[in-house]
């Protein structure tokens, strides 16, 4: 397991359409490390790929990318997003994505919809978009 804390049960629980067990879900993916994301990817989609093109897939992705991936498919969210610090450097600008992002979200389709993010080092439920208005 990564050593890494996750949102408690009861909070993962103030998203959306959250049941506990795919709370539990949510809580495994975020402490796992490499080698238990890529099983965990085929808990999640074992209708669409097998572990062995997972591993193919995903060997250039990043941890944190996977991660992400995964986050976003259990969730239903419309991707996976990044906020960067610095006026021009909201969702994407060139020049700050060698940075680190200030905010990895699931875009939920709404900029303060409680979604499930990753600010300061650690993933919460919150919404990206009372965190963007601090940097702004």
């Amino acid at each position: 397991m990564h050593n890494t804390t996750a949102p408690s049960i009861k909070t993962l629980m103030q998203l959306k359409d959250m049941t506990t067990a795919t709370a539990k879900l949510i809580r495994r993916v975020i402490k796992a490390d490499r080698e238990g994301l890529l099983q965990l990817a085929s808990e999640i989609e074992p209708h669409k790929r097998n572990l062995e093109w997972q591993r193919y897939n995903y060997i250039n992705h990043s941890t944190a990318d996977l991660r992400s991936e995964l986050l976003d498919k259990l969730l239903g969210t419309f991707g996976v997003e990044y906020l960067f610090k610095g006026s021009e450097g909201l969702r994407g600008d060139p020049e700050s994505m060698h940075d680190s992002p200030l905010i990895t979200y699931c875009n939920a389709g709404d900029t303060y919809a409680l979604t499930l993010l990753k600010y300061r080092g650690r993933w919460q439920v919150g919404d990206w978009g009372s965190i963007a208005e601090k940097y702004l």
